[in-house]
Parts: C-alpha cells; sequence; structure tokens
C-alpha cells in the first residue's frame, strides 16, 4: 500500500509545466536569458485511450550542454468551467534529459485571446534526488501565432514564439 501510495505521489507530483493542459499542434523557438534558445514544439498524439485527448510538448535547449524536456499529457477534465471561463486538468509525465522524471497535475485556465497554465510535479532529478517540478505560463495567441511568457524550475523566465496549426 505505501509503494502504490508512493507511486501515486509520484504520478501526481511529476509535471507541472506551462504549456496548456489540453493538446495543440505547435512549433518555435524561445530564449531565456539565464540558457539562451530553445526549440520548442507540441503535437497531438495519435491514441486516445478512454477518449481522452493526449499530447506531447517538447523542449530542447539549443546551447553548449544540452538539455531535452518532453511531457506527455492526458486531458482528463477537458469541459471545466470556472466563472464562465473554460478550463482543462490533467495529468503530465514529465521526462528530462539529465535524466529526470516527473508527474503531476497539468491545469488550465482559458481567458480571451490567451491561457493561463500551471503545474506542478514530484520526481526524480539527476543531481537533486527527490525534487519538486513547477512551471506557470501565460500564452496570447494571435492566430496562426502565439506568444508565451513562463518560469518553471528549469529556467527563471522564458519568451517564446510559436506557429499553431
Amino acid at each position: 500500500m505505501k509503494r502504490l501510495l508512493a507511486l501515486l505521489a509520484l504520478a501526481l507530483g511529476l509535471a507541472l509545466a506551462q504549456a496548456p493542459a489540453y493538446p495543440e499542434n505547435t512549433l518555435g523557438l524561445g530564449y531565456s536569458p539565464e540558457k539562451g534558445p530553445y526549440l520548442q514544439g507540441s503535437a497531438l498524439l495519435p491514441f486516445n485511450p478512454l477518449g481522452l485527448d493526449t499530447g506531447v510538448d517538447l523542449q530542447i535547449l539549443l546551447a553548449q550542454s544540452p538539455e531535452a524536456y518532453a511531457l506527455l499529457k492526458a486531458n482528463l477534465f477537458p469541459g471545466l468551467v470556472v466563472e464562465g471561463l473554460f478550463a482543462s486538468a490533467g495529468l503530465g509525465l514529465d521526462l528530462r534529459y539529465p535524466f529526470g522524471a516527473h508527474v503531476g497535475p497539468v491545469a488550465s485556465l482559458e481567458l480571451p485571446g490567451g491561457a493561463l497554465s500551471g503545474t506542478l510535479g514530484l520526481g526524480y532529478q539527476t543531481g537533486s534526488g527527490l525534487h519538486l517540478a513547477w512551471g506557470a505560463g501565460f500564452r496570447l495567441y494571435l492566430e496562426p501565432l502565439a506568444l508565451e511568457v513562463s518560469a518553471s524550475d528549469r529556467y527563471p523566465f522564458l519568451l517564446s514564439l510559436l506557429y499553431l496549426w
């Protein structure tokens, strides 16, 4: 029972990322003053177990010390309404290089013209051991482009320009 609870806690805390809880198809570039440029994108996954929307968000640091990040997510509650605004909540699995793995909730609140998102995750990170992953961000949609401002445990500030299709 303790192992099951530990696995559930690991799953619930693994991935809180700044990308929305709902999957999108995007491709773009981001820049963090502390780390440098990022190539990033996301895609809907072709399988949807139990009718859930699934997707993956990817980020690769384009610098001498490589870093990669993937967030696999399932949108568990796509039709929530909060004060007349649409919201989504799901579960994500955050995989990183250098090795890290986190599990946790992903949530989004759609605002007029944008989306406010947050994640929180618990897992393991090389060099840190037990690690709390977090992320928060705002995405402004300027169809077919999106401007994203975010922060996470991986970088304190990231500005991204994304193309959506």
